[in-house]
Parts: C-alpha cells; structure tokens; sequence
C-alpha cells in the first residue's frame, strides 16, 4: 500500500501542475494564433504591394515574412509556458549541428540565394523565352530553388537557380524586335547588284519584316577560290516579334518569296547570266 500511495501522489502532482499550467497554455495558444494570423494578414499584403511589379518576389517574400513571425509566436508561447525558456538555448541546441546542416544544405542554399538574386534583379521573367546550353523555351515559373521552362517541343525542364545564375544565359525575348540572317552563294559574278537589290526589295514586302533597321543583301564571302565567281550572301532583316513562333512563321513567308522570285528568275530565259542561288543556311541572330 505504502507504494500505491507513492504512485498516486506523484500522479496527484503532476495533475496539478498540469492545472496549474492550464491557464499559461491558454494564453500561449491565443498569443500564438494571433501571431500566425498576422503572418497570413502581413503575406497578403506583401503580395498584393509586389503584384503588378514582382509578384514571384513579392510571392517569396511573403512567405519567408510569414514564416519569420510563425517563428517569433512560437517563440513567445514558449516562453509564456516555460518562463525559464530563453531563445539563446534554441540557437545553442542548433548551432551544434549548425556546420554538417550547412555541408547537408549547400547546393540547396545555393540555389535559393540564387532565386531571390534572380527574382531581384529579373534578368528574365515568366513568359520570356530564354535558352542555356541545349535548353531552350519559355520560362513558367521562377521559384526559390529551380526555374521551369517549357521547350518548344513540348517538354518541361527543371534548372537548378544556381546554374542560371552563375552561367551565361541569352534571353530572346529580352527585346521587342530580333534580327534574322539567310545565307546564300551565287555563282556567276554578272548581275550581282540586281540580285541583291531583287533579294532585298521581296524581303521587303513580306508582312512583319520591318522597314527600320533596313533590309540589307551583303557580301560577306567570295570561296576559296575567288577567282571562281563564287560569291556568298547575307540577306539580313528585321522581325517586330522575338517569340519563337512568330519569327519562324515570318522567315518561312520571306524564303517562300525569294524562293520563288529566284525560281522564276531561273526559269525565265532573259535572267540567263545572271547570279544563281546554290546553297542557303539559315539561322536567327
């Protein structure tokens, strides 16, 4: 008997500090809930400041403020039912595996200070289209850890922020207006400025091919051997769009035009002498 009572006085205290507890509970759950809703008041207002502007770092931002005053309630409940709580034992307690948590979560701190460097600065946004290595398509969505893009044939990449931002990335989309190149090779020397002239003024009357910056036909090659009569050109235009799409649909109306302005040039008889078109190559600068 004599230990059944020693049970049950030590059960009896711990019921009554548990009660005595209770009201410290109470306010500290209280104190709590209002800080966790002032996190969801303060991210909706961060956001709805940065949603014309930034909104992806307006997006992060808002949470890491909401999860800092998540952070700062809990820390003020703790207190309230343990007053002998201070914050500095927590920050011991971590700082013991402060330096493995740090080799653990390299790649994955990286890449986010990455992302708010990007987010900040924008270099790119969402919509644009830009292209590492062999990655090419437009940009969905910019998050703290990876950027996704959609390839122009359908497939989604994930790239780690971090390559983004430590490596040379081009940006298509960066300017309202892109240049676009087509290459051929003639191969009589007679004529030369009729063609050019003929190659400029078709390239001209396609639609979307601005009149400024100018159409312009250059010489940029005359062969190995120039005493052949091999000549090689550039044709060089300008499109209003710089989306992928468009400026394909562009180019394959201004080589369908000078497609067919040199073959028929060919098959007239009073065009004989004059330049032909051997090879093309086309490609966007």
């Amino acid at each position: 008997m004599p230990h059944s009572n020693t049970i049950w006085s030590s059960a009896q205290r711990m019921i009554d500090a548990t009660l005595a507890r209770l009201p410290s509970v109470a306010v500290a759950i209280v104190v709590f809930l209002i800080f966790y809703f002032g996190s969801i008041l303060l991210s909706r207002i961060i956001r709805r400041a940065t949603r014309e502007h930034r909104r992806n770092l307006g997006l992060v931002f808002s949470r890491l403020a909401g999860a800092a005053v998540v952070l700062l309630g809990l820390l003020v409940a703790l207190a309230i039912v343990a007053p002998s709580f201070q914050a500095s034992d927590l920050i011991k307690v971590l700082g013991i595996g402060s330096v493995a948590i740090g080799f653990a979560f390299q790649n994955i701190l990286q890449n986010f200070l990455a992302g708010l460097l990007l987010l900040w600065a924008q270099p790119f946004r969402v919509g644009d289209q830009i292209k590492l290595d062999a990655f090419e398509g437009t940009v969905e969505d910019i998050q703290t850890r990876a950027t996704t893009i959609k390839t122009y044939d359908g497939k989604r990449v994930v790239i780690p922020n971090a390559e983004l931002f430590t490596r040379s990335v081009t940006v298509n989309t960066a300017f309202e207006n892109r240049r676009w190149e087509h290459e051929l090779s003639t191969s009589a020397p007679d004529g030369l400025s009729e063609l050019k002239s003929l190659l400029v003024e078709t390239a001209k009357k396609v639609d979307g091919v601005l009149d400024t910056p100018a159409v312009e036909a250059l010489v940029v090659d005359l062969g190995d051997d120039p005493s052949s009569g091999v000549v090689k050109l550039k044709l060089v235009w300008w499109t209003k769009s710089s989306r992928q799409h468009e400026m394909l649909t562009s180019n394959d109306r201004i080589l369908t035009a000078i497609r067919e302005i040199l073959r028929r040039q060919t098959a007239n008889p009073s065009a004989q002498g004059k330049p032909r078109p051997d090879e093309t190559n086309l490609r966007a600068a």
